[in-house]
């Protein structure tokens, strides 16, 4: 218990330097900016409010983790807001130390060029801890909440409705696979990249992030069938578990925000999208494949645990 602590109020001090960062904006601190943003200022304002919020939620969350009274918690109070972050923070391992390596060898700008060049490595390193961090905290809590369910091998009994359960995971399946081809296409062929309608500002950072999305698609598509075909599997479950809990995360979140960018642009609020609407279908696919993922997971989870709790024979 008290390694996890320790393990949390680290994490909890990994968050601060950003967090602190945001808090400074919101004051309306020009600390980090070199020259004017060209983001509308109101713009800035609602996401630095809304980002700053998202943190303190993570840190409830690392805490909850960590502390006795996380314990009690309903599982899917814990279980949402843990899948949410992995998803919005595992790209940031791959992102970080690229974005590290181009600000100190001056080979691109962070973001629209307005921050000084400290902002972005300190940004992207401590999205990079916070992901593994929260990864790491909740691997310690899950595995002393749920170890019978984590350590087991076969399928439950009760996993949900089986005949519904299959044919979503293949559409997820193929889903992810194309997301997979099509990220990877814009990783490695700039002007594949180009004919979609991504032409502003694509560096090694950009396309490394592509390969990066990529591979947890696939990440995703492994883990879920995985999980759906396991029978008398010799894993223990929490290895499938892990690969679509991480996937469908990253790639869930890789999605969102692009689609509602295309959305607000759609609709004339004033917004500008990447590539259009062949993109944002790109990144639609990638919400609804991991939403599917998600679900079908969870019901297996929920499944496994009733099994674990039948009494023997039964």
């Amino acid at each position: 218990m008290r390694q996890r602590v320790v393990v949390g109020y680290l994490v909890v001090a990994a968050m601060l330097p950003y967090l602190l960062l945001k808090a400074a904006w919101i004051t309306g601190s020009t600390i980090g900016f070199a020259t004017e943003s060209s983001v509308d200022p109101r713009v800035l304002l609602g996401g630095n409010i809304a980002t700053a919020g998202m943190e303190l939620v993570a840190i409830v969350v690392v805490l909850a983790f960590t502390h006795d009274w996380g314990m009690r918690l309903p599982a899917w109070s814990v279980l949402l807001p843990a899948w949410v972050g992995t998803g919005l923070l595992a790209p940031f391992v791959v992102a970080g130390p690229l974005v590290v390596v181009s600000v100190a060898t001056e080979a691109s700008p962070v973001g629209d060029g307005s921050f000084e060049p400290w902002v972005g490595p300190v940004v992207y390193s401590s999205f990079g801890a916070q992901a593994v961090g929260i990864i790491v905290t909740f691997a310690l809590y899950a595995w002393a909440r749920w170890p019978r369910v984590l350590r087991s091998r076969g399928r439950g009994r009760s996993a949900g409705p089986r005949p519904v359960l299959a044919p979503a995971a293949w559409v997820a399946a193929v889903l992810l696979g194309v997301v997979a081809a099509v990220r990877l296409l814009w990783g490695v062929d700039p002007a594949a990249a180009a004919s979609f309608g991504l032409t502003d500002a694509r560096g090694a950072t950009e396309r490394a992030v592509d390969v990066g999305a990529a591979a947890f698609a696939l990440m995703a598509a492994a883990g879920l069938l995985m999980l759906v075909r396991r029978g008398r599997a010799r894993t223990p479950l929490w290895v499938p578990l892990t690969l679509a809990w991480v996937g469908s995360g990253a790639t869930w979140a890789g999605g969102w925000w692009p689609v509602l960018l295309w959305i607000g642009e759609v609709a004339g609020a004033g917004t500008s999208s990447p590539g259009g609407g062949l993109v944002a279908g790109v990144h639609l696919g990638q919400v609804i494949a991991g939403l599917l993922v998600a679900t079908v997971g969870a019901l297996v989870l929920a499944g496994q645990d009733a099994e674990t709790r039948l009494p023997a024979g039964q």
